[in-house]
């Protein structure tokens, strides 16, 4: 099962991993829509078709419901892996009066490390940062960072974390975001990560973590995991 996934992500963001998430979406889609509210479905139906994606309909529902409940909780919030802002957006439209700190290196992906098993490429998924910061122009305090993570938090005052989305792909990124948010997060904040069932390097970087952590790892039917502070 493991290569079976890796060499589906070796179809590296490109044309034919689109058609694959976009089959699956719309399935998806058709059976979200029989039972949840028709505003959200109508949120993800239009970023989908505004930006490109690599979350399937039922991970973007997981961030849309998981922001607009943890926007009631004190902390601010935040995503790592931005790509072309479609996640982002999401958050925007339920976040409320919250800040949002986005952080991507607006290059595409830095280079992948042994644990990553050699799935994703160097400078992958890249999108400027003018180009996220103009989709996501009518959204008040609303901060984007650019730089390798967590380099790119420096300058920025301490704060306290309700909700954080990770979609970085690699190991170290991984690890890097676990070790920076981890001591961040408010009690019963959210640490939510995108392909823990699919990439090596996220699924070591999870389990290295927070093996000596109290929280326990919930594995979502989707390809996400998700921890919760305790």
């Amino acid at each position: 099962m493991w290569m079976k996934n890796y060499r589906f992500q070796r179809l590296g963001g490109g044309r034919l991993e689109r058609i694959g998430i976009g089959f699956v979406s719309r399935v998806q889609m058709l059976e979200l829509g029989g039972h949840k509210d028709r505003d959200a479905m109508h949120l993800i139906r239009r970023v989908r078709k505004e930006r490109k994606s690599l979350l399937t309909a039922n991970e973007s529902f997981l961030v849309y419901s998981i922001t607009r409940a943890q926007a009631k909780q004190p902390g601010v919030l935040a995503e790592v892996g931005v790509f072309e802002g479609a996640s982002a957006r999401i958050i925007c439209e339920v976040k409320g009066d919250k800040e949002l700190h986005l952080f991507d290196t607006f290059e595409g992906l830095p280079k992948s490390v042994a644990q990553d098993r050699g799935v994703h490429r160097e400078n992958q998924y890249a999108c400027s940062l003018d180009s996220v910061q103009e989709y996501l122009k009518d959204y008040d305090d609303v901060f984007l960072h650019k730089g390798l993570f967590p380099n790119s938090t420096d300058g920025l005052k301490e704060m306290k974390y309700s909700f954080v989305h990770f979609d970085v792909d690699l190991y170290e990124s991984t690890l890097s975001c676990l070790e920076y948010f981890y001591p961040r997060m408010n009690c019963g904040g959210i640490m939510l990560s995108h392909d823990y069932s699919i990439l090596a390097g996220v699924k070591t970087a999870f389990i290295e973590f927070l093996a000596d952590k109290p929280e326990g790892l919930i594995e979502l039917p989707t390809t996400q995991c998700m921890a919760i502070k305790l």
